[in-house]
């Protein structure tokens, strides 16, 4: 099975078909701007600083991988939490959905030695490893959503997960 193959699973699973858990874009399925917004006592992020943070790290390198240079345009990691803010929920969870399916165009048109390129901006790790990461990120992020969603009661389980 080549790299490219393995990535496009991987990247379906946790984006957009439910299979061993709820994939992302199932997790905010139905979700209203009021749940996004909602934190659980003692919790550090809503589902809407979650898609944001996502949306702001999946972006970088998704421009990136695309040989676009980006710097990062936030302080720290915790300001990723809040970009985005001033968008509608609905504006969010559409930028991630393009996102999202702009990884897999672009997985899917690369050349397979893409895979093995360094990464920039550092240039330390092969692009096949920062995507895997990315994915795993991902799905990481969609476990907490789907508990935040269970914590509020507004979480279907004929969605994924009971």
């Amino acid at each position: 099975m080549s790299t490219k193959t393995i990535l496009l699973g991987q990247l379906a699973a946790s984006y957009d078909e439910n299979g061993w858990f709820s994939c992302l874009k199932f997790a905010i399925k139905g979700v209203t701007a009021e749940q996004a917004d909602w934190k659980a006592q003692g919790a550090d992020n809503s589902i809407r600083e979650i898609i944001n943070h996502l949306n702001y790290y999946n972006n970088a390198y998704l421009e990136r991988f695309r040989g676009n240079d980006y710097e990062y345009t936030l302080p720290d990691n915790d300001a990723t939490f809040d970009e985005g803010e001033g968008n509608t929920w609905e504006d969010e969870v559409q930028r991630f959905e393009t996102i999202m399916d702009g990884w897999r165009e672009e997985i899917e048109k690369a050349d397979d030695s893409k895979f093995d390129e360094m990464a920039p901006p550092r240039n330390e790790t092969k692009w096949k490893v920062v995507i895997s990461n990315i994915i795993a990120h991902a799905a990481h992020h969609g476990g907490q959503i789907v508990l935040l969603r269970k914590l509020q009661g507004s979480w279907d389980s004929s969605d994924g997960v009971s």
